[in-house]
């Protein structure tokens, strides 16, 4: 018998519980190499296998029928051969987005979804496409250790990590409000929300705007910068007083402009739109507007396919 979602995320839990309590015990960054940041997208190997044999056909020919599933996703090397009968309904684009000076930066690079912010509607096919390398499409979900901010009873899915002009696919099935992170990422701040649906004001879920993780089990919020002060200070006496200079999940999600109304209202919302509300980087949305002003496209209908050409 296939365990239920409840089952397959109790099980995870239980086995990691004591990884969990003892890493707790540490301070997060000391814990997290550039390894374990790059795994905090759990089940990418298997989704990277999985969904090669999916898109990839073996007689060069296009794939009559590619699946999505509702764990992986649907995932391509290139975007341009996405099967033609799964053309999305929206786009989002992963992207790098380094200072003017690199050699002598006067703020850290951005790493983003753009838009980020987008409204579908049920049943939709939202296509993520990566234009700088080694990016995932992560759900938060107990599953992955963190704070459930996805419906209730939706899968952990998760993307593999994709190259540059990689692509996944995923068909959000369940109204609601779904919050999800890059896991390679997250750390930097790279988060977005997808609203599925038209969303009353009594729909909107207590996480929206609640950062909570919990110890029982052991359980993860979207990384504050208050948090990562604390645990960067922990890691060695000489950091004390250090502050965090990158942007983080909270303060992208946290944004006013990604109030699910307003997703809503706009059907899309940009990067530099999100940034222009975090007061610490408000005054680098001109120049980051210079660098993507090439956004992507989105609200596609079905019979408005992507056109990659």
């Amino acid at each position: 018998m296939t365990p239920s979602d409840a089952e397959r995320t109790e099980e995870s839990l239980t086995e990691s519980e004591a990884e969990w309590v003892d890493a707790r015990r540490r301070p997060l960054l000391k814990t997290l190499g550039a390894g374990a940041i790059l795994s905090l997208g759990s089940g990418l190997a298997t989704a990277q296998s999985r969904n090669e044999s999916d898109a990839a056909p073996t007689d060069g020919t296009e794939p009559t029928a590619a699946e999505i599933d509702p764990y992986y996703g649907l995932a391509t090397p290139d975007a341009e051969t996405v099967p033609g009968n799964r053309q999305p309904d929206h786009e989002v684009e992963l992207h790098t987005n380094e200072p003017a000076n690199p050699e002598n930066p006067d703020r850290p690079p951005f790493f983003h979804f753009n838009p980020t912010g987008i409204h579908v509607s049920t049943g939709d096919v939202v296509q993520f496409t990566a234009d700088s390398p080694d990016h995932t499409i992560t759900a938060y979900h107990p599953a992955q250790g963190f704070q459930q901010r996805v419906p209730d009873g939706v899968p952990p899915f998760s993307s593999p990590v994709l190259n540059v002009n990689g692509a996944w696919l995923y068909e959000f099935t369940e109204p609601g409000l779904y919050d999800v992170y890059c896991g390679p990422h997250h750390v930097l701040g790279m988060a977005m929300r997808i609203v599925v649906g038209d969303l009353e004001p009594g729909d909107i879920p207590a996480y929206e705007d609640t950062f909570e993780g919990s110890e029982d089990p052991p359980l993860l919020p979207p990384f504050s910068k208050a948090f990562l002060e604390r645990e960067l200070n922990a890691t060695n006496e000489a950091n004390e007083g250090c502050e965090w200079s990158w942007l983080t999940p909270q303060e992208i999600l946290d944004a006013p402009a990604l109030d699910p109304a307003t997703i809503q209202d706009r059907g899309a919302v940009p990067f530099e739109d999100v940034l222009a509300d975090i007061d610490r980087f408000a005054d680098d949305v001109s120049e980051h507007g210079n660098a993507d002003n090439a956004g992507p496209t989105s609200n596609r209908s079905s019979e408005d396919p992507i056109d990659h050409g």
